[in-house]
């Protein structure tokens, strides 16, 4: 399923952004928040020889997310669709949402995963953060996918139901899953699990759904939703996305439930990357959104694959690639995760000559880029954030980053974009949480 385009261990004294959270409803929050006190989930350092923005202090980071998120809050995320309901209305800012979506869109399920994460890891500065995480739980269970309970479909339009016909929006789409489990996880250790929520227990059901439904059982790698492999299309059966590729949610799974199965995965995927890497993009290391042929040598999804002329290119989907693979290097010290994304840094800083506005919203894997996409998306600058801290080789080019990133309004972006930057600002403060 395509995305849409326009689509905080302890740091030190001044930077921790742990978390505590509100209660179950109005008349419970006061002592669901003392409780929550007890347990504060922090964020843990970064691996060793990682960096962070250093040409502001820690205390402006914080400050600088705190009130971006604020307002991100502010703008996408609602309560209705049913009493104690929220999710991250996509359409707030009336602007075109695409990605393949239907007419009058309200969210997907890819939206909400970004929902749930950003609301458990915000939840030190927020004291409504449980009140909405377990009303996004709620929406979550209100729009099960159509092969399990525990996948969510994909996409809902105006009057809160499912898309129909040829949107097709009772299937999933694996990158919302994979981030709903990973929230879950983190909300088990920020709350615990023995409220209205077991939200250990849901995380687990989402995790063994994903295995089943989302992960092809022959060749281990992430298809791109519950409906690959079951319309008789073989070309999408053995296609993977590469904005899924999220070793570190692989890996935390494998720390919670001990099943080989996910590390088998996370294998499969550096695999991938690396084959690509060799054969398609060896001086630049892009990816393309879609990845086909998993079934012999892979390639480069052909345009129109799953759906538009741009599938074998690094463009909005592949825009978050380096993001979802620098975590694996910054949580667990990957080797791999840092050999994929060392020649893409290089590359990145002597393509734009260290401007971050230079880069393009689209790349042959080449490296030439697709002038009419534009540049300066947010979608695209925010992960080279993230890809940035790995090295210090990359200070200056991080810094330039930030600064990009906190010159770009909410108002003069969408969705997507402001998401995106709010998550990777969130990673470059050394906030990100793990189970």
């Amino acid at each position: 399923m395509r995305d849409i385009k326009s689509k905080f261990m302890i740091l030190c004294a001044t930077a921790c952004l742990g978390a505590c959270g509100g209660g179950e409803d109005a008349t419970a929050r006061s002592e669901a928040g003392k409780r929550s006190v007890q347990k504060v989930l922090t964020a843990q350092p970064y691996v060793t020889g990682s960096i962070l923005p250093n040409h502001i202090s820690a205390a402006e980071r914080d400050s600088q997310v705190q009130a971006f998120y604020k307002a991100w809050k502010t703008r996408y995320v609602v309560q209705e669709c049913g009493d104690g309901r929220y999710f991250v209305k996509v359409n707030a800012d009336h602007r075109p949402v695409g990605g393949d979506t239907a007419p009058k869109t309200i969210t997907v399920s890819e939206a909400h995963g970004y929902g749930m994460l950003i609301t458990v890891m915000m939840a030190a500065h927020d004291n409504d953060a449980r009140d909405i995480f377990d009303g996004m739980v709620r929406y979550f269970r209100d729009h099960p996918a159509e092969s399990s309970p525990h996948l969510m479909a994909w996409n809902q339009v105006e009057g809160c139901a499912n898309s129909a016909g040829r949107f097709r929006g009772k299937v999933s789409a694996t990158d919302g899953d994979l981030d709903i489990a990973y929230a879950l996880l983190l909300a088990d250790r920020q709350w615990g699990s023995d409220g209205a929520i077991n939200y250990r227990q849901e995380a687990r059901a989402v995790m063994q759904a994903i295995l089943q439904y989302e992960v092809h059982p022959t060749g281990k790698h992430l298809m791109i939703g519950d409906w690959a492999g079951t319309d008789g299309d073989p070309a999408i059966e053995y296609t993977t996305r590469s904005s899924d590729f999220m070793q570190s949610h692989l890996k935390a799974f494998f720390t919670d439930s001990g099943d080989a199965r996910w590390l088998a995965v996370r294998d499969r995927t550096y695999v991938i990357v690396g084959e690509i890497q060799q054969h398609y993009s060896s001086k630049t290391a892009l990816m393309p959104d879609f990845i086909a042929n998993l079934d012999g040598e892979p390639k480069p999804a052909k345009p129109n694959l799953v759906g538009d002329p741009r599938d074998g290119e690094y463009s909005w989907n592949a825009a978050r690639y380096p993001w979802r693979v620098g975590m694996d290097y910054l949580l667990y010290g990957e080797p791999r995760a840092f050999s994929a994304l060392g020649t893409f840094n290089r590359w990145a800083r002597s393509t734009t000559a260290g401007d971050p506005a230079s880069f393009a919203s689209t790349y042959h894997l080449n490296g030439v880029p697709v002038v009419a996409e534009g540049r300066n998306s947010l979608a695209f600058v925010s992960a080279l954030g993230v890809s940035a801290m790995i090295h210090a080789d990359n200070q200056e080019w991080l810094n330039a980053i930030w600064e990009n990133l906190r010159g770009q309004s909410l108002d003069n972006n969408d969705y997507y974009g402001n998401t995106l930057k709010l998550l990777s600002m969130i990673v470059m403060s050394g906030a990100w949480l793990q189970p």
